[in-house]
């Protein structure tokens, strides 16, 4: 089903995280330091330029709907979105490779579940259609130390 409203660049969004999971999985297999460091540094780069922003814009849409949507897919949707953002604001000490997998294993899910589970069960609802979300949010961007 086309997205539509809301859920229309949020889910052209997603297609970025995707590449970025495929590409992260493809580092840490290769066992590559420098490929996986690579892989590290596009993690950031991507929570701060597009996956902080595209939360909270998720996170406003869901709690908007959340009392007309399936109370797993909510509780599912905010569980992984802390995970994420846990993941994306810390960094790795050791075990590089694991935590990547970690990471691209997450995102690809998510990403998934939004697309074929969550988004679906949105667009159901007129309220979607009217919803306009809000480019900047006051919300504090943990950097990594």
């Amino acid at each position: 089903m086309p997205r539509t409203g809301a859920l229309l660049p949020l889910s052209r969004e997603h297609h970025a995280s995707l590449v970025l999971a495929r590409n992260i999985r493809k580092a840490a297999e290769e066992k590559d330091l420098q490929a996986c460091e690579k892989a590290l540094r596009a993690i950031d780069e991507h929570w701060h330029s597009i996956l902080s922003r595209h939360f909270a814009q998720e996170e406003y849409l869901v709690e908007l709907m959340k009392n007309l949507l399936n109370p797993e897919h909510v509780t599912r949707f905010y569980m992984e979105h802390a995970q994420l953002k846990k993941l994306a604001c810390q960094q790795p000490t050791d075990r590089l490779q694991n935590y990547l997998l970690e990471f691209a294993d997450l995102l690809g899910a998510h990403v998934r579940f939004e697309d074929r589970v969550l988004f679906p069960d949105m667009q159901q609802h007129s309220l979607v259609e009217s919803i306009v979300l809000p480019d900047h949010f006051e919300h504090e961007v943990v950097p990594k130390n």
